[in-house]
């Protein structure tokens, strides 16, 4: 500031600024609550709350951590919830609370939120952390957020032992914060483990889509699929008609190669997921486009579903991760590209 001030109105100023931080950073934690239950960030083009987060507002991966744990813990916990949103508590006090608070132990825990400091109120957290790790005996599943889709998305609910839930718990919220990633991405990966998958891009099971011929309608499991998410399936699949042999959309030979090329993990800028891989066609088919290597990108599901609901060939990252594919002696040029140069991809 270029003027010099007084005391009094320094101190009022500073004051002023922070009554507005505060309620700025209120209005932000609301906000990104709001975006990740109804799932905005897919609109503004990215595929998880995650890669929105770090890219689309350049969060740290701690940070996207601490305000995707927060958004989640208020749909559970209403009372903080509007605490937060009248500023009575602040979200720094807010993202100390939902690492232990419960809605049975929720308003014992705001009377401490608004009665201590923040650094007390991080010890007692500390303590009651301690506690719990010890005896295991604490520990809630946030339910799965629904999907936007022809048919409402499904639910999967088990029962555990208390103990058991705590483990389960505190492994998920570990797993989250080391692969930044959502709660049903660590059970999937977890899963896939188990079962020996190779993060190579090739599955040892099949999942089994019906396909009408005449209406083009898609459904699994006796659910109707959308249709980017029948469209990303086509793309990237094996084929069996009555009668006829199976044959894969791309040859096995062709997509091992460009999951090698990409090695073998997502090329959507700042994903780089390794987990759950797929190969799309830039120019689509029904376009023009072939399965020649330069049309062909590995994309994690996700990101390839999104990129079916609306193309951004603009997000795709330049820069090839991960050991680079064998050279030939004579390599031959890549065939050009079907279409406009920088034509965004449509639906295969």
């Amino acid at each position: 500031m270029s003027t010099k001030l007084d005391a009094h109105t320094a101190h009022a100023k500073l004051h002023q600024a922070l009554i507005a931080l505060r309620a700025a950073e209120r209005n932000a934690v609301t906000l990104f609550a709001e975006i990740k239950r109804r799932r905005l960030y897919r609109e503004l083009g990215y595929s998880s709350i995650q890669l929105y987060a770090t890219r689309g507002l350049g969060f740290s991966r701690t940070k996207a951590f601490e305000f995707i744990r927060l958004a989640e813990s208020l749909e559970k916990l209403p009372r903080l919830k509007k605490r937060v949103e009248s500023g009575e508590v602040p979200w720094t006090k807010a993202r100390e609370v939902v690492k232990v608070a419960t809605p049975e132990t929720e308003r014992e825990w705001l009377r401490l939120a608004e009665s201590k400091s923040r650094r007390e109120l991080e010890q007692k957290v500390k303590v009651s952390r301690a506690a719990r790790d010890r005896d295991e005996s604490q520990g809630e599943l946030v339910p799965m957020p629904s999907t936007p889709r022809a048919a409402p998305a499904p639910y999967v609910t088990f029962r555990l032992e208390t103990m058991s839930k705590a483990k389960l718990e505190a492994m998920i919220e570990k797993l989250m914060k080391l692969h930044h990633c959502s709660r049903e991405q660590v059970l999937m990966m977890a899963l896939e483990a188990f079962n020996g998958e190779s993060t190579r891009g090739d599955t040892p099971y099949q999942v089994i889509v019906h396909r009408c011929e005449e209406c083009g309608k898609a459904e699994v499991g006796g659910v109707e699929l959308s249709q980017a998410e029948a469209e990303q399936v086509a793309c990237d699949s094996r084929v069996l008609a009555p009668g006829k042999r199976n044959k894969a959309s791309i040859p096995p030979a062709r997509r091992r190669a460009v999951l090698a090329r990409d090695g073998h993990q997502c090329r959507t800028r700042g994903c780089n997921a390794k987990h759950f891989l797929e190969v799309h066609h830039i120019v689509p088919r029904n376009r023009g486009g072939t399965n020649d290597e330069a049309n062909l990108i590995t994309l994690c599901s996700s990101c390839h579903r999104l990129n079916h609901e609306s193309p951004r060939v603009d997000s795709w990252s330049s820069r090839r991760e991960g050991p680079p594919a064998p050279r030939r002696r004579n390599p031959a040029p890549d065939p050009p590209r079907t279409g406009p140069p920088g034509s965004p991809p449509g639906p295969d």
